[in-house]
């Protein structure tokens, strides 16, 4: 979540997007579809540790099994995103930015930085739940 969060800031510090108050209330949504990201990520590997010893193994098939629910709830999100941005005016298009940007960073940050964190940390945590 931190690096998601940092990713965030940096796109946001990129493209020069002021942080008003909808822009806060995306990265604040953004959070929270990051957390549910994770939790989605987390208990599909838990499952699949339940059938199988190896834990890269386990890893591969709950990502295998989670990717397209997760690239699904984040495109239909970010096709609202370009609505709002396309449609809205100044906070609105603040808020579409926010998300457009944290939803990309969550994407990217599920992906692939929650699975090397998981075999990184040999899925101690994991395998004890």
């Amino acid at each position: 979540m931190l690096i998601n969060l940092l990713l965030l800031v940096a796109g946001v510090a990129l493209v020069g997007a002021e942080l008003t108050l909808p822009a806060i209330a995306g990265l604040i949504l953004t959070i929270g579809i990051g957390v549910d990201s994770n939790v989605l990520i987390f208990e599909r590997i838990k499952e699949e540790l339940r059938a199988s010893d190896r834990l890269r193994t386990a890893v591969a098939a709950g990502f295998d099994r989670v990717f397209l629910t997760i690239l699904d709830t984040h495109v239909a999100s970010l096709i609202a995103a370009a609505f709002l941005y396309q449609l809205g005016s100044g906070p609105i298009q603040g808020f579409a930015t926010t998300l457009f940007l944290g939803l990309v960073a969550n994407v990217f940050t599920a992906v692939f930085i929650a699975s090397a964190v998981v075999v990184a940390g040999g899925g101690r945590r994991l395998r004890a739940a």
